[in-house]
């Protein structure tokens, strides 16, 4: 059953909104075959005594949102602004829904934004008066014409990088790519997948030199290389296909297409790949170059993926000869600026350096978050594997059950950060050596070489034993140390650092803490409410993910303000030495995430050398 209109749901709003526009002197016709399919739209033809011609539509949701107001015929050429390129339709405000009140009114926007809007979108600021004469008009944001395009290969991108600024005394180029990912075959998108995902990593003019190159990304993340041909257009395409990409890539630079064909690294495939750089504007009333990619497919008359991917008792056919297809590719900006530009206060964690021991439900989170937040290079140990049953609170995928905790860490690390270099240690912490094995090396020695070429060591083991260990190498070596824990049963959690400055308080000190309850305990459901999973040979504590993950991120944003410690702007610290989170209350009832900070001094019943 249909739900009704939203005219039945809000009685007398519609007949509101015609008082309104009759008062204003607005004169509209209702479009008959647009109602009988049940969708209000009107036909402006004047406002006052200026003729124009406009549509109106109502949306469904309305009056929650606005109404789309499109310009008909030939009046959105001249408007270089707040007018969509190809629909018509008008920015009369900003984007944000909380920019419109369930109050206002179509007569408002058509006597009150609309003529703003028109004198705004005819103007071509340049200078930084224009543009600070508009601030009372329009909102400082830009209108990349690429946002506007609707033909892109969903699912597809290339990166290239926003701080490129190409000479324009150069017209054409080469490109030294890389992909990720190519699958002509590929047709449905929404799976997440679509044609092909790369990045540029050089562009270079016709004479071979290197007039750009990409920051921030690590080009062994993308296997396959490839070439591909560049050409700038005097302006952005008012065409909306592939093919009148193509049309003008043939009218602008029509001998780059000779030779172009390539094998594609896809058994039975050639392609050709041409960046379109033009201007368009990057910032609030500013231009720059923006990008998008011309993609040509088509069979060699070998095996394609569509052949071999065939079922039993199938036959694979092939492809018409010589058939090619054009796609267009949106390009994604992913410089070393581009990816810092939402975080600044983690400007600069791109040259720290943390190792993670233990990487199960918190270490595998922490690994994550800090790969996320652009940390130059990770260390992860541990010597477990990843069981099914451990997905409910790690940060692993199912089709990683039987990896390594350590590999599997390293790789959604890799999946999330761009350029991040992670080391992976196998090893289990404390084990005897092999006496017959005389090349093991002592193992303070291994660990001391771990912990000097870090920044920072985070403790997600929870092992007592371990952690007294890390905590004394780090100390030994002078560098701060962050032990992570939850509680059973994930009621709550604990994350303590200790500095590396001479004459703070020591692991010890925690510990005289903890047992005299001046660091008050975290609650806990009963030991008897663990867990033995079969097939583990250790019983393990209950707890959800998204419990444990509160612990887990918070000791992210401790660890971010270590390393950022003294860096101008960098992310703030509160200064606290240990952090104690309440899920629940000692009882079990479930409250609110609270944090408590406390200070970490010195224990007076500590000897150790502070």
């Amino acid at each position: 059953m249909s739900a009704p209109p939203w005219e039945a749901e809000f009685p007398g709003r519609l007949e509101h909104e015609l008082t309104c526009l009759e008062a204003a002197g607005i004169r509209y016709d209702i479009d008959d075959a647009a109602s009988r399919h049940g969708v209000l739209q009107l036909r402006v033809t004047a406002i006052g005594d200026a003729a124009v011609d406009m549509t109106v539509t109502f949306p469904d949701l309305y009056p929650f949102v606005r109404p789309s107001v499109r310009l008909t015929g030939d009046q959105a050429a001249p408007m270089a602004h707040h007018v969509h390129p190809f629909s018509g339709d008008l920015c009369l405000i900003g984007r944000s829904t909380a920019l419109w009140h369930t109050d206002d009114t179509l007569a408002w926007l058509l006597t009150t934004q609309l003529p703003k809007t028109l004198q705004a979108g005819q103007v071509t600021a340049t200078s930084a008066e224009e543009v600070e004469a508009l601030a009372g008009v329009e909102e400082a944001q830009a209108e990349p014409w690429t946002d506007y395009y609707t033909c892109f290969d969903e699912g597809s991108m290339i990166l290239v990088d926003s701080s490129w600024t190409l000479p324009t005394t150069r017209t054409q180029g080469a490109l030294g790519l890389r992909l990720s990912r190519l699958d002509p075959t590929s047709v449905d998108a929404t799976q997440g997948a679509g044609l092909l995902h790369g990045a540029v990593f050089t562009v270079s003019d016709d004479s071979g030199k290197v007039l750009c190159s990409l920051s921030g990304q690590n080009p062994d993340r993308f296997a396959r290389p490839v070439t591909g041909r560049w050409a700038r257009l005097d302006a952005s395409l008012r065409g909306n296909t592939p093919e009148a990409f193509l049309t003008e890539l043939r009218r602008a630079a029509p001998r780059l297409l000779d030779g172009a064909w390539q094998p594609a690294p896809v058994n039975g495939w050639e392609l050709q790949i041409f960046g379109l750089t033009f201007p368009e504007e990057r910032v609030h009333r500013g231009t720059g170059d923006g990008w998008v990619f011309l993609i040509r497919l088509r069979p060699t008359g070998g095996r394609t993926q569509q052949q071999v991917k065939r079922g039993r008792g199938q036959r694979g056919v092939p492809p018409a000869p010589g058939k090619t297809t054009t796609h267009l590719i949106r390009a994604g900006y992913a410089g070393q600026a581009d990816m810092a530009a939402r975080v600044p206060e983690l400007v600069g964690l791109q040259d720290r350096h943390a190792a993670v021991f233990g990487v199960g439900a918190l270490g595998s989170t922490v690994t994550e978050h800090l790969a996320r937040a652009g940390i130059g290079q990770l260390t992860v140990v541990d010597r477990d594997h990843l069981e099914p049953g451990n997905l409910v609170r790690h940060a692993a995928r199912l089709d990683m059950a039987g990896w390594d905790k350590a590999v599997a860490a390293s790789q959604i690390a890799l999946s999330v950060a761009p350029d991040v270099r992670v080391n992976v240690i196998q090893h289990a912490i404390g084990a005897p050596r092999n006496a017959l094995r005389p090349d093991h090396r002592n193992e303070i020695d291994a660990w001391t070489d771990v912990i000097d070429s870090v920044d920072l060591v985070v403790d997600c083991t929870a092992e007592k034993g371990v952690q007294q260990a890390l905590a004394w190498l780090a100390r030994r070596r002078g560098k701060p140390y962050l032990a992570v824990s939850a509680s059973n049963g994930g009621w709550g959690g604990r994350v303590a650092r200790l500095p590396s400055a001479p004459g703070a308080a020591c692991w010890y000190c925690l510990e005289y803490a903890l047992n005299d309850e001046s660091i008050p305990p975290v609650s806990a459901a009963p030991e008897e409410d663990g867990v033995q999973p079969v097939g583990c040979a250790d019983p393990t504590f209950a707890g959800s993910g998204f419990d444990l993950a509160e612990v887990a991120l918070h000791a992210v944003r401790v660890a971010v303000a270590t390393l950022q410690q003294g860096r101008p702007g960098g992310y703030p610290g509160s200064g606290h030495g240990v952090y104690v989170l309440a899920l629940r209350t000692p009882d079990g009832t479930p409250v609110p995430p609270t944090w408590t900070g406390l200070a970490l001094p010195v224990h007076p019943l500590c000897r150790g050398d502070h």
